[in-house]
């Protein structure tokens, strides 16, 4: 029987699991996919982290794995700060500020919802980064009047996918979804200002050695940006969620917020 309930706010689908034992002192955690995904590439994380005594919830962004299109119809137009938003839907009807736990481009949105709001701690897990940290520019192609299209399985195993064997990344690459082409030109080149002295609470980033889509590079540096906690994962890949040593990454995260916000 799963432990996995599902509820909407504002069209926006969640995920959730309830803590395996009660902590009220303990904010909830709320996830936030990258581009192109969804509340599935949490599904590893969601069970560990309840077991460990953590309130759980995954968002999908509007368009996304079962949540509605966006209000004002317009998906192609959806940038940073609208995810941002949507993660506010979410994280609104919470009691306490709770953690938020990013990876990808929703490191990146994860990051603007800070800005704009009180966290209890946030954890970037190979994250894009703001304008202000800057680093490599990702040259992909984009349609700014298209929806754009996820990657091949090729492209998918070397961008998301690497360390899977080649039937999880099949598996994984036939639930990745559309995304707006707006979102993707923000990410690719450091397209989205962050005042960090807005943003309050401990913060963790994590990077990946053979990462080529958010480099280590990158990671140290907006690291360095916030004055936070770092870690270098060797020869990890880009979705340190999914690939085999993931609960390495969980158990890591884990302790690090039993010490930081517990």
């Amino acid at each position: 029987m799963t432990r996995i309930k599902e509820y909407k706010v504002e069209g926006v689908r969640v995920e959730a699991i309830e803590a395996a034992h009660s902590n009220d002192q303990r904010p909830p955690i709320l996830f936030v996919h990258g581009g192109c995904h969804g509340s599935w590439s949490w599904e590893k994380f969601l069970p560990y982290f309840a077991d460990a005594g953590w309130e759980c919830h995954a968002i999908n962004w509007y368009g996304h794995n079962g949540s509605d299109p966006p209000p004002n119809g317009s998906f192609i137009q959806r940038g940073i700060a609208e995810i941002a938003e949507e993660i506010c839907h979410v994280a609104s009807r919470f009691g306490t500020p709770p953690v938020i736990i990013g990876h990808s481009m929703g490191g990146l949105a994860s990051q603007k919802y800070a800005e704009q709001n009180a966290v209890a701690a946030m954890v970037l897990v190979a994250p894009v980064v703001p304008k202000e940290v800057g680093g490599m520019v990702l040259e992909i192609p984009v349609d700014m009047d298209h929806p754009w299209e996820p990657p091949s399985l090729e492209d998918a195993s070397e961008m998301f996918f690497q360390n899977l064997t080649q039937a999880e990344a099949e598996h994984y690459h036939a639930l990745l979804c559309a995304e707006s082409p707006r979102a993707v030109s923000e990410a690719t080149r450091c397209g989205v200002s962050i005042d960090r002295i807005s943003i309050s609470g401990p913060i963790l980033v994590l990077a990946a050695e053979s990462d080529i889509m958010t480099p280590p590079s990158t990671g140290r540096a907006l690291a360095d940006f916030y004055g936070a906690d770092y870690r270098f994962l060797r020869g990890r890949g880009h979705n340190l969620l999914l690939e085999p040593r993931w609960q390495e990454t969980a158990g890591l995260i884990v302790e690090w917020l039993n010490r930081s916000v517990a």
